[in-house]
């Protein structure tokens, strides 16, 4: 898993997942986006675009859950942006649609005034 910056304005920051989300990609001593985000970082709106993530196993579906737990603790907000259609059917699977708030990929035509 690599987590980066893919936009960020000061209040909301989009962050690009690529790779699968497993155990083997997560340690139980540190919290990567938390790393990536730094101090203040889990009180902002956090978008995570989980388009090239096609893979989550258990531990990934638990560091999901916990960002979201630690962000909105922090009055922040996470959104999952643009989901892998295997990572959508996990998380239906688990009932996980309902808690988590899920925006769908917008295609690329259908940007804000046509600016490509």
């Amino acid at each position: 898993m690599k987590l980066s910056i893919a936009r960020d304005d000061g209040q909301t920051v989009q962050v690009a997942v690529a790779g699968p989300v497993t155990q083997r990609e997560l340690s139980p001593f540190h919290e990567p986006l938390g790393e990536l985000l730094g101090p203040g970082g889990y009180a902002r709106q956090v978008r995570l675009d989980l388009s090239n993530t096609s893979y989550l196993d258990s531990s990934g579906v638990g560091w999901l859950l916990t960002c979201h737990k630690r962000i909105r603790q922090a009055g922040g907000k996470l959104i999952l942006c643009a989901l892998h259609p295997t990572v959508a059917n996990v998380l239906r699977v688990l009932k996980l649609d309902k808690l988590f708030e899920i925006e769908p990929a917008v295609s690329a035509g259908a940007a804000p005034g046509g600016v490509a």
